[in-house]
C-alpha cells in the first residue's frame, strides 16, 4: 500500500512541482508543441490556469464554467499561473466539509477527492511541460502513488478518443510514475 498524504498536502506539492517547470519557460516556448494533443505549451498553460480557477469556484460552492476552462488568455505565464494557484490554495484551506459533494466537468464528487482530480491533472501535466521544454521529468515517486490512487477511481469512459484521457498504455506496475503515465495514455518511450 503506497503512502497516503492529505489532500491539501498532495495538491500543494503537485501544484508546486508543476511551478518549478514554469520558471524557466520564455515566452519562444509558448508555440511549442507540448506533447498533449492540439496543444502548443500556451493552450497547455491555459488549460493548467483555467483548472485552478475553475476547480476553486467549484470547491467554493460557486458553479465553474467548465467549458470555458482552456480559454484562459495567458501572457505571462509564471504570473497568471501564480494568481490562480493562489485562488485553489484558499479554496481547499476553506474546505469546511472534505465529503461535500463538489460539482465538477464529469460528476459530483466529495470535495477531497476532487481536490486529488486537480492534484493529478496538475502532477501530469507538469510531466507534460518538462518533457516538451526538455527538463528533467522525473515525478515524485509519492506523489504519483497518490494520483494513482486518484486516477484509478475514474470510471473506464474516461479513457479513448474524445473523452479525458487517450487509451491507457500498459507500463511498468512497479514504478509508480510510468504507471501514472500509462493511466492517463501517455507513453514516456515515444
Amino acid at each position: 500500500m503506497p503512502p497516503r498524504i492529505d489532500f491539501a498536502t498532495f495538491d500543494r506539492r503537485a501544484t508546486q512541482s508543476t511551478r518549478r517547470r514554469l520558471q524557466s519557460l520564455s515566452a519562444a516556448d509558448l508555440g511549442r508543441p507540448s506533447g498533449c494533443t492540439g496543444w502548443d505549451i500556451r493552450a497547455l498553460l491555459s488549460h493548467l490556469v483555467g483548472g485552478n480557477l475553475r476547480f476553486a469556484q467549484a470547491l467554493r460552492g460557486e458553479p465553474a464554467d467548465w467549458p470555458t476552462r482552456d480559454v484562459e488568455r495567458v501572457t505571462s505565464p509564471l504570473g497568471e499561473f501564480d494568481e490562480s494557484a493562489g485562488q485553489m490554495t484558499a479554496a481547499v484551506a476553506g474546505i469546511d466539509d472534505p465529503k461535500r459533494p463538489t460539482l465538477l466537468q464529469a460528476g459530483e464528487p466529495p470535495a477531497y477527492f476532487a481536490v486529488g482530480v486537480h492534484a493529478a491533472d496538475m502532477l501530469v501535466h507538469g510531466w507534460d511541460l518538462a518533457v516538451a521544454t526538455g527538463q528533467d521529468a522525473t515525478l515524485d515517486p509519492e506523489l504519483c502513488a497518490a494520483a494513482i490512487q486518484v486516477v484509478e477511481k475514474y470510471p473506464p469512459s474516461f479513457w479513448g478518443p474524445g473523452r479525458f484521457f487517450a487509451p491507457r498504455v500498459e507500463l511498468s506496475a512497479d514504478d509508480p510514475q510510468k504507471r501514472l503515465l500509462g493511466l492517463t495514455g501517455r507513453d514516456p518511450r515515444q
